[in-house]
């Protein structure tokens, strides 16, 4: 079941306002993977848009964490990629700071599926938008 995060009333410059009006009508898909994405607005210390990944397959942190994490990095608009491994979960979470501008979320969750052939999957998929709250 897909639930959608109603953007905060954070209030963007006007050349953001486009991001507040999609992300309260998107909730778009990758039509290649099958990956619903949820978008959502909410405060932060700064202007960012982050990716959060839920990914399965890594078996460990050396090789499977290690390599997905340089394809991320390698992918024009990736300012940041971490990736949040446990041995014992099934699903393992990824956070990519990126350029929306540079790049899609369609395009990290392709990113990451295209490793070994599928080696790994993106189960679902969470952009969250953060701005400063401004101050009247």
């Amino acid at each position: 079941m897909l639930t959608l995060t109603p953007p905060s009333t954070v209030w963007y410059s006007a050349s953001h306002t486009w991001v507040l009006a999609l992300s309260a009508l998107l909730v778009g898909g990758c039509g290649q993977c099958d990956v619903d994405i949820v978008h959502s607005d909410r405060a932060g210390h700064s202007e960012e848009t982050v990716a959060q990944l839920a990914i399965t397959g890594m078996m460990c942190e050396i090789a499977c964490v290690s390599k997905v994490r340089k394809e991320l990095y390698n992918a024009q608009g990736v300012a940041h990629a971490d990736i949040h491994f446990d041995k014992d979960l099934t699903v393992d979470t990824a956070f990519v700071t990126y350029d929306p501008a540079l790049i899609q979320p369609e395009d990290l969750i392709a990113t990451v599926q295209e490793i070994g052939d599928g080696l790994y999957a993106v189960k679902s998929a969470e952009v969250i938008h953060y701005a400063p709250e401004s101050h009247h």
